[in-house]
């Protein structure tokens, strides 16, 4: 939850934190950038030890490709919260009128660090169950659809059309309840990483006050996720080139907005100024 004394989450006005993003990311434009695309030239590099696990099409069954994949996908996970960091706290300063640095962008926060990969597990955490329970039910009515046909019957008899049209309505209904747990959870949690870097609360904490800030007006903040959304395909399909500018404006942007939530004029002392270095 939000540390006590916090004030309540404001009205979001989406078009000041596009505003204010835009604005920040134009403090420090080639900053940004130039990280940026360090950051996805680093991913490049490690993609092909995750790649060995594919021979022709089938998963490897060489021991060395699994041990090359786990060390390219962490790679790759450290990566990307190392850039995450980067991205917030540069956004973060340059909101308050400070120009970041490549070098600022690029400076290690390990305990910033820590706190946003433990958000993170402490999110799939959350997911895993309902997860879990759905897989479950799903292996479950896989495995009464492989007895039944086993056993000589069709699905398509009298006397096992019904059973089966209720299996296939739990599997769509199932499959439905997952999508919607993926679109929640994806709105409220869009600023979980704002919330890590600068709240400092334990993980679940963290979770918590993603729902605080979010479900009050979670409909005002899908639209913002759809834009950003919209942000990030338009820097992909330019060739990849534009991703470089949208990435980190998609960034200042989300900042801006978490900064507006949690009443950026407020003298709250739970929040810091900028993330300690």
């Amino acid at each position: 939850m939000a540390p006590s004394g916090s004030p309540s989450a404001s009205r979001l006005n989406i078009g000041d934190a596009i505003h204010d993003g835009w604005t920040a990311f134009c403090r420090a434009p080639w900053s940004f950038v130039l990280f940026a695309l360090l950051l996805t030239a680093l991913q490049i590099l490690v993609q092909p030890l995750q790649d060995g696990i594919l021979r022709g099409g089938a998963l490897s069954t060489v021991p060395a490709d699994w041990l090359l994949f786990v060390i390219g996908l962490s790679a790759s996970l450290a990566v990307s919260f190392w850039g995450t960091v980067g991205m917030v706290g540069g956004a973060w300063r340059a909101l308050a009128g400070a120009r970041p640095t490549l070098g600022s962008l690029l400076r290690w926060d390990g305990p910033g660090f820590n706190r946003v990969f433990q958000a993170w597990l402490a999110l799939g955490a959350v997911l895993s169950v309902p997860l879990l329970a759905i897989v479950a039910v799903l292996a479950l009515t896989a495995l009464v659809l492989w007895l039944i046909e086993r056993s000589g019957f069709q699905l398509t008899d009298s006397n096992l059309l019904l059973p089966a049209l209720l299996l296939g309505l739990l599997v769509l209904v199932l499959l439905g309840l997952l999508l919607v747990a993926v679109l929640y959870f994806g709105v409220n949690q869009q600023f979980l990483a704002q919330v890590a870097l600068l709240e400092r609360g334990a993980p679940m904490e963290s979770v918590k006050r993603g729902r605080s800030l979010v479900d009050p007006q979670w409909i005002l903040l899908l639209l913002l996720l759809l834009i950003k959304a919209t942000l990030l395909v338009v820097g992909l399909v330019t060739f990849g080139v534009g991703l470089l500018v949208a990435w980190p404006v998609v960034s200042c942007i989300s900042t801006a907005a978490y900064r507006q939530l949690v009443h950026k004029d407020s003298p709250d002392r739970s929040l810091s100024p900028a993330p300690p270095y």
